[in-house]
């Protein structure tokens, strides 16, 4: 329950300080900064130079990565990616604990609920419940299947494993993995910098996976 509690927190935290933090700067920005969590985890985990030349390979893909010259930063909105980031690294931290004391599937059914208990507060008192539809709801249910029973499910599968280093530098991909969408769905033509930042964690993704030892 302590486990399940922790991780469930974490993950709420997580999803709802980012969202506060978007509101303020913008969403690359946002993501990148958050993004110091799992790299943190992966420095910080880093016993061998090898382990470390990966972490600051996928480092520098994301500072690569960040819209540097984004207007409308300001502090507070930082401040909240940054916060967004350590309850990331505690996800990624616990999420490597709880594996190993309950099945995956009702480790994320409860923790889903601790967070579920931690975020509805403050979704009554937004006061934008008046403007729920059918639409909106059907919209809000896709984003919570697709966006965190899914992949927070897969999520556990794969500390099973992995180590909590190894999981950190394959989070890299994500932002890569968004700049090529934005290239195959949206048309979006990426900068040299898009490039070598893809190029720079997708070989520190592959490794970290590869030439690092397993978990367990």
């Amino acid at each position: 329950w302590l486990y399940c509690a922790s991780y469930g927190s974490c993950l709420g935290a997580m999803n709802l300080i980012f969202y506060f933090a978007i509101q303020r700067i913008p969403l690359g920005l946002g993501v990148a900064i958050e993004f110091t969590g799992p790299l943190a985890v992966a420095l910080l985990s880093s016993r061998k130079l090898l382990d470390l030349l990966w972490a600051l390979l996928a480092c520098a893909g994301i500072l690569l990565n960040v819209p540097w010259k984004s207007e409308g930063a300001d502090v507070l909105g930082i401040i909240f990616a940054l916060m967004a980031g350590a309850c990331w690294a505690g996800y990624i931290l616990i999420g490597g604990k709880i594996t190993n004391v309950m099945k995956s599937g009702d480790a994320i059914t409860v923790s889903i609920c601790f967070a579920t208990l931690l975020i509805l507060p403050v979704g009554l008192l937004s006061g934008d419940l008046n403007s729920l539809s059918w639409k909106l709801l059907l919209i809000g249910f896709s984003i919570a299947l697709l966006s965190s029973a899914i992949p927070y499910s897969l999520d556990l599968i794969a500390f099973k494993k992995l180590s909590s280093k190894t999981f950190s530098i394959l989070m890299s991909l994500q932002p890569a993995f968004g700049a090529l969408s934005g290239l195959i769905f949206l048309k979006e033509i990426l900068s040299w910098n898009q490039w070598v930042s893809i190029l720079c964690v997708v070989i520190a993704s592959i490794g970290a996976t590869a030439l690092s030892p397993k978990k367990g």
